[in-house]
């Protein structure tokens, strides 16, 4: 891993900006379903599976681009945070059913994005 010095922390900003700006891009392009919060469910879907996808074509990835892409790129697109205070958020006013789908369908989208990207890396490849 890159050592912690000025530039690792200016790579790891611009790509958390880009990747702030392409979550914000998505949420402003949905709307809920049904309470259901669509945006985050997308940006989780899309990040796990773009990431696993670019770590499987790309390894070994220099330290400067891993720093730029998975912390900062895909750190920032994709939210857990998010997901988790939806959920909540959901069932505290009254939509226990809904917050269950939300964690659900978040935790199974990420994984089986992950496998998606994993399958198209070895077809890529």
């Amino acid at each position: 891993m890159a050592e912690a010095s000025l530039t690792s922390a200016l790579l790891v900003m611009a790509g958390g900006a880009i990747g702030a700006l392409l979550r914000y891009a998505v949420a402003l392009m949905t709307s809920n379903y049904h309470s259901l919060p669509l945006s985050t469910l997308l940006v989780n879907f899309a990040g796990c599976t773009l990431l696993v996808l670019f770590f499987f074509l790309w390894n070994p990835l220099p330290d400067n681009a891993r720093l730029f892409f998975f912390i900062g790129v895909f750190g920032a697109f994709t939210t857990m945070s998010s997901v988790s205070l939806e959920t909540i958020s959901l069932y505290v006013e009254g939509h226990p059913g809904i917050a269950a789908l939300n964690f659900a369908l978040n935790v199974c989208a990420c994984a089986g994005g992950a496998i998606l990207g994993r399958a198209a890396a070895v077809l890529l490849s």
